[in-house]
């Protein structure tokens, strides 16, 4: 940026302006917090409107839209064993709130992916390939936390408007 400047210097008893140039350079930087900013839907649609369900319509729904199997689901996204899942999917014990709200969160996730590559199959063949959006390891590997759950629901935002780059 280039910045004039009027000085007013005495010379010899006579008054002359004269004009000096001051250039800089400035940097601009952006210094937001790191954060993820949510849709509001995200939250309100879909966590909300699912807390009053019982384990067993909420493990029934996550199993149908997902497409994966008692295993998959239980040992690498609940981290849990079988024999525990079925337990909550029949309503059998009380679901931990950590994971019913994981449980919302990966239906709400898949909700998006079905949308998105028009299949929960795509959608997970898509979800096992590595991406360099997560410095090239596979998005599924980041199902089994909220955080990694959002990160995806971001990438998946930005398929839907085609702003990948």
């Amino acid at each position: 940026m280039k910045m004039c400047l009027w000085l007013n210097v005495k010379i010899k008893e006579k008054k002359k302006n004269k004009e000096y140039i001051i250039e800089e350079e400035t940097l601009n930087i952006a210094s937001e917090p790191i954060a993820i900013y949510l849709p509001s839907s995200f939250v309100k649609n879909n966590v909300l409107d699912n807390i009053a369900q019982n384990s067993k319509e909420l493990f029934a729904k996550v199993m149908t839209i997902t497409g994966l199997t008692i295993k998959i689901l239980s040992e690498n996204i609940f981290e849990i064993t079988p024999k525990t899942f079925i337990k909550y999917k029949n309503n059998e014990t009380k679901i931990p709130s950590r994971i019913a709200e994981l449980a919302i969160e990966l239906s709400t996730l898949y909700e998006l992916g079905n949308v998105v590559f028009g299949s929960s199959a795509v959608f997970n063949q898509w979800l096992d390939k590595e991406n360099p959006f997560f410095n090239n390891n596979k998005p599924a590997q980041y199902l089994n936390t909220s955080t990694g759950i959002h990160l995806i629901y971001e990438e998946l935002k930005r398929i839907e408007f085609g702003a990948t780059a």
